[in-house]
């Protein structure tokens, strides 16, 4: 039967798979890219621009990962309102605003990315109020500790 618990195993296995993709992706986009340019029919002259975009995003995409990862490892010991995972939810709300930012800056090039830096950005922002209900059931949960 389908559980809590059962759910965060899933996640927490996603979280790794999501890793070593992005690690292996890392690796493949200097042949991905122009086979992409070239497929799409796209101009050559971007494919420098696409790299730089991607490699840029790499680094806050595995930070994200990261922390995504320490958050579900929380969860798992039932460790969930606690000062670690607020840190970690806004450590994962910056890393979206950072895509974003870079994103819409490479969408003056390729259209298609400001899209996707809108995606980031909603990300973003549903990362914070949740890092904000966090904080906010952190300070509930002090006040009855010490009511009991």
């Amino acid at each position: 039967m389908w559980n809590p618990s059962k759910s965060v195993r899933l996640s927490s296995i996603c979280t790794k798979i999501a890793i070593v993709l992005v690690i292996c992706a890392a690796f493949a986009m200097p042949n991905l890219i122009p086979t992409y340019v070239n497929y799409t029919g796209k101009d050559p002259e971007i494919i420098h621009s696409l790299l730089l975009t991607v490699y840029a995003c790499v680094l806050p995409g595995m930070l994200s990962l990261i922390c995504l990862g320490r958050l579900l490892s929380n969860i798992r010991r039932e460790e969930v309102f606690i000062e670690k995972n607020v840190k970690l939810l806004r450590v994962l709300s910056w890393c979206s605003f950072v895509v974003s930012a870079i994103l819409f800056i490479s969408g003056f090039y390729y259209i298609l990315f400001v899209i996707i830096a809108v995606c980031a950005a909603f990300l973003g922002l549903i990362l914070r109020v949740i890092k904000n209900v966090f904080e906010q059931a952190i300070v509930i949960k002090r006040e009855n500790d010490f009511t009991i």
